[in-house]
């Protein structure tokens, strides 16, 4: 049923095409498929293993499934104890440091999708704990998200360019990924989404002035054939979680300097891989988050900003939103 009402909803309801209902039937069709099989699950659990071995990634831990004990309704794994995700009061109380823990986890995220293409597709409270020695415990690997071959370099130019503050390097990694037509004019795209105008603050502006500015882009990016990728959906799915990760976790993390120091550290561990199969010089390449701020909507000279600060300004911009919409 969802299959087949899933492309009418692109032509009912306009901005649904945004949201890309045909490519989230065909990727919930394909996990709830994972995840009727066990078996296929414990080989996700060795998969994603096996990546954070070879990373040297000792932050995680992934229970060790018993071969004998996996068939396809049953599957028999490694007991293992922590701290539920939210119980921040006992994970300090026993001395671990949570912000250590949200950045652990946004390092092994990103290694995992950037350089084998592989991460766990479906990160909530439920699936992961906080064991006593710091470590974080992942669990439940029926759905794992997986980018091969082109798709996973597309991704690893869009992160490049992001930290590059490579605008057109962005729109043309995002257009590989699917989320454009292939023919699409990148010029244009960034003209008419107006990415190469300085930055607004949309602190800065009315609730009239906010509605207005959704609908501009959202009318241009539906102009454009503009969709989300399917790859992409479970990898959307999970920054969300991070975002509330970090509000429980470590709302007074410095998002712009946790941003630099991970894209350092992929310089340092990754580099020369990483400019290998992207045919650059990786010594030339240098970090620039203008880009970034853009996207939290502040301007080039601020080099600070906690998740406690944007949270502040996101609810801000929301409340004028719904009393201009409510009037």
């Amino acid at each position: 049923v969802m299959a087949w009402l899933a492309p009418f909803l692109v032509g009912r309801i306009k901005i649904a095409a945004l949201a890309n209902p045909p490519a989230l039937v065909e990727l919930f069709a394909e996990t709830i498929v994972e995840e009727l099989d066990f078996r296929l699950e414990a080989a996700n659990m060795l998969d994603i293993a096996s990546i954070l071995a070879d990373l040297k990634q000792d932050g995680y831990v992934i229970p060790r499934p018993h071969p004998e004990l996996v068939t396809r309704r049953i599957i028999v794994m490694e007991r293992l104890e922590g701290f539920k995700f939210d119980d921040v009061a006992g994970m300090k109380d026993a001395g671990i440091d949570t912000e250590a823990v949200i950045r652990t986890g946004m390092v092994a995220f990103m290694e995992g999708a950037l350089l084998y293409g592989v991460f766990h597709g479906d990160l909530h409270g439920g699936n992961l704990f906080v064991m006593r020695d710091g470590r974080t415990a992942l669990l439940d690997f029926g759905i794992v998200g997986r980018l091969s071959g082109n798709r996973r370099m597309a991704f690893l130019r869009l992160m490049l360019s992001a930290t590059t503050n490579d605008v057109k390097g962005q729109i043309t990694a995002l257009r590989d990924l699917g989320a454009l037509p292939m023919d699409t004019d990148i010029g244009a795209v960034i003209k008419d989404l107006r990415l190469d105008q300085p930055t607004i603050d949309p602190t800065t502006l009315s609730g009239e002035e906010l509605v207005k500015e959704v609908q501009r882009i959202v009318k241009a990016m539906l102009a454009y054939g503009a969709r989300m990728p399917k790859e992409l959906m479970l990898y959307v799915k999970n920054m969300v979680f991070l975002d509330g990760a970090i509000a429980r976790l470590a709302p007074d993390l410095d998002l712009l300097g946790e941003i630099a120091q991970i894209s350092m550290l992929f310089a340092q561990r990754h580099g020369e891989r990483l400019g290998r199969e992207l045919g650059i010089d990786h010594t030339q390449v240098e970090i620039n988050l203008d880009s970034v701020k853009a996207g939290l909507g502040v301007g080039n000279d601020v080099n600070h900003m906690t998740y406690r600060d944007l949270q502040k300004r996101r609810e801000l911009i929301q409340k004028r939103m719904r009393d201009h919409v409510g009037r």
